[in-house]
């Protein structure tokens, strides 16, 4: 039994063409999109889609599995059945398995991503610098317990998912950090919050920062 979850954050695009294509092309590509999720969704441990909130993407996939090839059949196939209009623009690869700092197993894991989606999704990569390795564990744990602390205790934190993920050797960043969130604007108060945590001083990067917002494909119909 796998102790973790591997998964990938998509962000895609349709291409400038798209919008100048006919409006039932545009419709056949979109079923055909909605189709291969609902087959996807009964392969995978889970598969969420966003409408993505920034100008380089939009569309944005969440899709976790135990096993790496069926995340991979789900990448390309999307891009195929975007039949030329849908590029992928950035590809996040992270794993996701209990926390050194907190535990955890891997079946809890796996049922929390299969929780129904909150109507905003945040995902960004991290990358920690050399110094925060060499700190001992027990240092470690006691700076990540405060920032823990005031993430949990924080009066806007009510309802927000959070799901750390590892890229270790796998990606040039370090972490995929992921979120769900109902409201964003209560979201934003406790990130502005967590910059005073004392974890934030070994963070070296952590962009671009992927937003999406739960949403029917018909808005590519415009």
């Amino acid at each position: 039994m796998a102790n973790g979850v591997y998964m990938y954050v998509i962000q895609a695009k349709f291409n400038n063409e798209w919008w100048s294509t006919s409006l039932q092309t545009r419709r056949n590509i979109l079923n055909r999109i909605e189709e291969l999720e609902a087959r996807s969704k009964n392969d995978l441990v889970a598969l969420k889609r966003f409408i993505s909130l920034r100008y380089d993407g939009h569309l944005l996939y969440w899709v976790s599995d135990f096993d790496t090839s069926k995340l991979n059949n789900l990448r390309y196939s999307l891009i195929s059945s975007g039949e030329g209009f849908l590029e992928e623009k950035l590809t996040l690869f992270s794993y996701f398995k209990p926390s050194p700092y907190i535990g955890g197993s891997a079946d809890k894991l796996a049922s929390y991503l299969r929780l129904e989606p909150l109507r905003y999704f945040i995902a960004y990569p991290m990358k920690k610098s050399p110094e925060w390795y060499l700190l001992p564990f027990e240092e470690r744990k006691e700076i990540m317990d405060e920032h823990i602390e005031i993430a949990k205790t924080h009066p806007d934190n009510q309802g927000i998912r959070s799901y750390t993920t590892y890229s270790f050797g796998i990606a040039d960043y370090e972490f995929v950090v992921i979120y769900e969130a109902p409201d964003l604007s209560k979201w934003i108060n406790v990130v502005e919050r967590l910059r005073e945590a004392k974890a934030r001083k070994w963070v070296v990067s952590e962009e671009p920062i992927l937003v999406g917002e739960i949403g029917s494909l018909d808005i590519f119909l415009k």
